[in-house]
């Protein structure tokens, strides 16, 4: 009964001190008293160290705090966001890695150094990175036990996560205003980058001015809402800017990327929209813009925090701290999700607004004459017997060739099985799409209703789909344990989160990898033809053969 009351009591314990220990709190107060209001604050202070509310003779604590009377620090808390952070970091750093290696196989003459030039796409992993794993060794520590001057740096998030943003605004920017650009190739800015540098050299210039003041000055408090301030203004210009271009290119589908061979701008009525790129690239920008908002009037919150938080009770506080992480999390979360394929950006919306377009060509736009006119002898039969599979250059095969598409030269023949080996093995996508990638003429196909399962379940599918239920059945057997074991709210919520989203990311890649096992067996089934202005060319060279052979033998 003892230690109950005095649990009951420890917030009221220093109530019943003298008064020269207890300053200006006056024990006998009259509810009539205009001063009323003040004396219970200097209560609070004096009772639970200035970091909660006495309620009924108990501390509710603000969250980074615990103990009877706040004196100690949340563990948990702190210990649960760092690692949501570093969690991040570790993504970003693997697709950074396997990004780079991918880029290194792709290269003809392969380098380490031409593997590692600066791209889009590597620069925005390697800054999430870095703001991660700041922003994590910000809340390993509580931060009444740091110096300010670490304080400050681990504070970097907001710049660079400002240059993320600012590096997708100037990479749209040349999206909506450029056409000689081939996006669907790894690449960096272009006729931006003197902007981009311009506004990243004034933001760090800022945050340079915050280190050399909190070095200077020991009291961070008496300046660093004017700092949160700007940091403010600076990130709503950047999302004012991230809504401006991409409304333009991902709502209203415009820009130099939607385009025809001829050079015609397209429509988006004239352009054949993948509606399924379409509707997760605008969930994806709404989402994104949503957060960086809401962190903009965090900000702004923080810079009036004189203003309100000392007339708002601890729960509320707490409530706005806890969503103020959530939502930081989320918005250096949402760029690994969004560059999740590190081995082919060309098939990221983000980068590559092209996959909102099936297709490029306008089938009413016809052909000029020059290509119609001349009609080269090398795609007569007798022309088709001398040349080699561009894919096998094997010439002992007895399968004959096909022209399939409206290619020339050396690649303008090939086996069957060939292409269609080479289809299958760069179906990689859901959105299997099968035309030249040279010419980018569709390929005239015959499709069968029976599917060749037996090619497209492979062996390297079966183990994918082995680890990632694997993986779903570890992450949620391990939040059971943690939830039996602890009692903490906060943990349990943190573990459950962590535990959702492995299970949302395995569930993603698995759906991902079903979907491109059957591409790959519906692919494996098809039968290609050649292209049917060919087979008349072919006739007519026959023809005219036929005639020849007569009149020589008349």
């Amino acid at each position: 009964m003892l230690p109950t009351f005095h649990s009951l009591m420890r917030c009221s314990s220093s109530v019943l001190q003298p008064a020269s220990t207890t300053g200006s709190i006056r024990l006998a107060a009259s509810p009539f008293d205009g001063n009323h209001g003040t004396d219970l604050d200097d209560l609070n202070t004096a009772t639970c160290s200035g970091r909660g509310d006495c309620l009924n003779g108990t501390c509710l604590c603000e969250i980074r705090y615990a103990g009877d009377e706040c004196s100690g620090f949340n563990l948990p808390y702190y210990a649960g966001i760092s690692s949501v952070f570093y969690f991040v970091a570790l993504i970003s750093v693997i697709q950074l890695f396997i990004c780079i290696v991918a880029e290194y196989q792709r290269l003809k003459q392969p380098s380490v150094l031409r593997a590692c030039r600066v791209t889009t796409q590597k620069l925005l992993y390697f800054m999430v990175f870095v703001a991660s794993s700041l922003r994590g060794a910000y809340f390993t520590t509580p931060l009444d036990l740091q110096p300010q001057w670490a304080v400050t740096l681990m504070s970097a998030y907001y710049p660079l996560l400002m240059t993320c943003a600012s590096l997708i605004v100037c990479m749209w920017a040349e999206i909506f205003h450029l056409r000689d650009i081939r996006w669907e190739k790894s690449q960096f800015l272009s006729k931006s980058f003197l902007g981009f540098v311009a506004f990243n050299f004034f933001l760090y210039s800022l945050f340079g001015v915050e280190v050399f003041s909190a070095i200077i000055n020991a009291n961070r408090q008496s300046y660093a809402h004017i700092f949160n301030g700007c940091y403010a203004v600076l990130l709503l210009v950047v999302v004012v800017f991230f809504l401006i271009y991409g409304v333009e290119v991902y709502f209203k589908l415009r820009g130099g990327f939607v385009y025809d061979q001829t050079g015609k701008i397209l429509g988006p009525s004239e352009a054949i929209v993948n509606v399924s790129q379409l509707h997760q690239s605008r969930l994806g920008l709404l989402s994104q813009a949503i957060m960086l908002i809401v962190i903009v009037g965090f900000l702004t919150s923080e810079t009036l925090a004189d203003f309100w938080k000392t007339k708002v009770p601890v729960y509320s506080r707490n409530w706005h701290d806890i969503v103020f992480r959530i939502v930081e999390i989320g918005v250096a979360l949402w760029f690994p999700c969004c560059l999740w394929n590190s081995m082919a950006p060309e098939q990221l919306w983000i980068l590559n607004p092209r996959k909102l377009i099936s297709r490029q060509i306008d089938p009413s736009i016809p052909t000029t004459s020059a290509e119609t006119k001349t009609l080269s002898p090398e795609e007569g039969q007798s022309f088709l017997a001398k040349k080699d599979c561009w894919i096998c250059y094997d010439n002992d095969k007895l399968e004959p060739l096909i022209q399939p598409c409206r290619c020339t030269g050396d690649v303008s023949s090939v086996h069957h099985e060939c292409l269609k080996r080479w289809l299958v093995e760069s179906c990689n996508n859901t959105e299997a799409h099968l035309s030249c990638k040279v010419c980018g003429f569709p390929y005239e196909v015959e499709k069968t209703k029976k599917l060749d399962w037996e090619k497209g379940f492979t062996i390297q599918h079966w183990l994918k789909t082995v680890i990632l239920i694997t993986l779903m059945c570890v992450s949620g057997a391990s939040a059971w344990v943690v939830i039996q074991f602890y009692v903490d709210p906060l943990i349990r919520v943190l573990t459950v989160g962590i535990a959702v989203l492995i299970g949302y990311v395995c569930i993603k890649c698995l759906g991902e990898n079903t979907v491109v096992a059957y591409q790959r067996a519906k692919v494996s089934s098809i039968n290609i033809v050649t292209k049917s202005e060919m087979e008349k060319l072919h006739t007519i060279c026959e023809d005219v053969s036929s005639a020849d052979s007569g009149n020589c033998s008349s």
